[in-house]
């Protein structure tokens, strides 16, 4: 029988470094975690491997390729699982793929027919909300539509028919929401296939829904009633709506300005990159009104990191949507979302005459063609733009 030198914590971590180790069960007790997961193979059985977590829970894994795709099957934690039996179902395991056999596939199949949708949500959520800003949004998505629907099937029995139906359902009333229902669909079942849950994606190149761009923009005789209402409602509400027109910044934006991102001697704020839409840094000229504002809001600040805080809590305000509503109500106009004050905005630069470079400055957008899709000019602008070229084209004296 081979004798067993008990290892130096120092030999431990050089011959762990390499990653790959003849494993007994001395050595895998003595491996020390890292901040990160990390893999340690052993040279007896190939394909077997110790995932160690950075709490130290040390969990046998199979690593094979099949069809060019590396696949990786939990066999069970160590010790609870001694290391000759994981020894054994690797060789098992490898085996059956020489044969033309795919236990991973099996495995996966077996679990994705227990595990329904509400089963991966949780972690899913977490996973939105360390990479995606918008998660709310895809949040809301699952709450209100496919949780009711899919959440309770599992996962090998929800089919593409399955998810078209929710698309065609929502679509009939709602065809973006039901286009971005379908995207985060997708989304949901790639992060199943990735972490093992199922094979397929059903949800993939499902039928969506033409889009029109949206073209509404402030009419110059809604204007008066809507700032008299604007002005009607209570601090700090008034301001903020007031800061979407002189920046035609978007309402996350306007509704998270924090102090020490505005530099009211220059005339300037700077959306975070981590609040920016583009992921981006990025400057906002301020208007003289935006500058005005600010200095009588900075008069009154009690200490608070944001221009518009919340009247309840210590975060920025939020519910700016219930306020509008309310707003748009008393001053009789309709079909105006608060994001069409940005598209005013553009429009309105356009028709100052200023070039597309200086409406994506204005706008924030790092990209001309970005800027283009606030820029909604009528034919009157297009008359009036043509007169005054005819006129200096004519024009004798």
């Amino acid at each position: 029988m081979e004798k067993v030198l008990p290892l130096r914590p120092a030999a431990v971590s050089k011959r762990a470094a390499a990653a790959r180790l003849k494993f007994t069960e001395e050595i895998l007790r003595s491996l020390p975690a890292h901040a990160s997961t990390r893999y340690v193979y052993d040279t007896v059985a190939p394909h077997l491997a110790v995932r160690i977590a950075p709490s130290g829970v040390r969990t046998f894994v199979v690593v094979k390729k099949v069809h060019g795709k590396s696949q990786r099957v939990t066999l069970g934690r160590f010790p609870g699982l001694r290391l000759d039996e994981a020894r054994q179902a690797t060789r098992g395991l490898v085996g059956e793929l020489a044969l033309g056999k795919n236990p991973i596939a099996a495995r996966k199949e077996a679990r994705a027919r227990k595990t329904c949708l509400n089963d991966i949500w949780p972690a899913y959520l977490v996973h939105l909300e360390r990479q995606n800003r918008t998660w709310a949004r895809d949040k809301e998505r699952w709450e209100k539509h496919v949780g009711p629907a899919l959440g309770r099937k599992a996962f090998l029995d929800i089919t593409r028919a399955d998810c078209q139906a929710l698309i065609d359902r929502v679509g009939a009333t709602h065809a973006i929401a039901a286009n971005r229902i379908a995207a985060f669909l997708s989304a949901l079942f790639s992060f199943a296939v990735r972490s093992g849950r199922t094979n397929t994606n059903p949800a993939k190149e499902l039928t969506r829904f033409k889009e029109t761009a949206r073209a509404r923009i402030l009419q110059s005789h809604e204007l008066p009633a809507l700032l008299d209402e604007i002005d009607a409602e209570p601090e700090p509400w008034a301001s903020v709506f007031k800061m979407l027109l002189y920046t035609g910044a978007r309402r996350g934006s306007v509704a998270g300005m924090r102090w020490s991102d505005i530099d009211l001697n220059a005339a300037l704020w700077t959306i975070p990159a981590d609040a920016a839409k583009n992921k981006t840094a990025t400057p906002v000229p301020l208007t003289a009104p935006a500058v005005a504002l600010l200095q009588q809001r900075l008069s009154q600040r009690a200490g608070e990191q944001w221009v518009f805080p919340s009247p309840t809590g210590s975060s920025h305000l939020i519910g700016l949507p219930k306020v509008w509503a309310r707003i748009l109500r008393r001053a009789s106009i309709t079909n105006l979302r608060i994001h069409d004050i940005r598209r005013s905005v553009g429009t309105a630069l356009a028709r100052t005459g200023a070039s597309p470079h200086v409406i994506a400055k204005g706008l924030g957008h790092r990209s001309i063609a970005s800027a283009k899709a606030y820029v909604q000019l009528t034919g009157e602008d297009a008359r009036a733009a043509m007169t005054l070229a005819v006129d200096t084209l004519v024009s004798r004296s």
